[in-house]
């Protein structure tokens, strides 16, 4: 009887379609490297679209307050998967969530349809966020092949891992862009 009900499971199941998403974790200075477009900028607004056959997308106008790598006009518009689209919710376990407000560090790549995407979807992303102790905006710093940047192993909850300046965090991408020799701008948009 068991060996029955085990075959019916089987061959149910084998009917049934699965999907899985594998993310391979990027190192910092391949991000800054896949990259055709780094800005730091302001979400203004976020609107979702129906994308036929997979789901939501969510594109986010991003207000350029400086490049840090490529040109970009004042406003650059920044697609990821996932949204909203009258009552269904369309999430992508890796994709970052923009909402409008919000400042961050874009790490962009371009489609073939020309759009702008964050490379490694929310590793090309670092969020912006005033320092609860002093008030100033930081970024929290990126690994470095397996390392936080200058304080050794990446360790959660360890205190040596502060928050990075907006500047310190810029200088660490120039940094990184002068080591693998690409153009770094001079006198972004502040």
């Amino acid at each position: 009887m068991r060996s029955i009900l085990a075959f019916a499971l089987v061959l149910l199941l084998a009917g049934v379609s699965v999907s899985a998403t594998v993310f391979v974790p990027t190192e910092f200075r391949e991000v800054v490297s896949d990259a055709g477009l780094i800005v730091r900028g302001r979400i203004t607004d976020v609107r979702s679209v129906d994308v036929p056959g997979t789901g939501v997308d969510s594109i986010a106008t991003v207000a350029v307050e400086n490049v840090i790598k490529g040109n970009a006009s004042q406003f650059v518009p920044v697609r990821v998967p996932g949204g909203v689209s009258g009552r269904y919710r369309d999430v992508l376990v890796g994709a970052p969530v923009l909402r409008a407000g919000e400042r961050a560090v874009f790490f962009l790549w371009r489609d073939g349809d020309g759009t702008w995407r964050p490379v490694g979807l929310s590793m090309g992303v670092y969020d912006v966020q005033p320092d609860p102790q002093t008030g100033r905006a930081v970024v929290r710093p990126p690994v470095v092949l397996g390392r936080t940047a200058a304080i050794g192993p990446v360790v959660r909850g360890d205190a040596r891992r502060k928050l990075l300046s907006i500047q310190e965090f810029e200088s660490l991408v120039q940094l990184i862009m002068a080591s693998r020799g690409v153009a770094v701008p001079r006198g972004g948009r502040q």
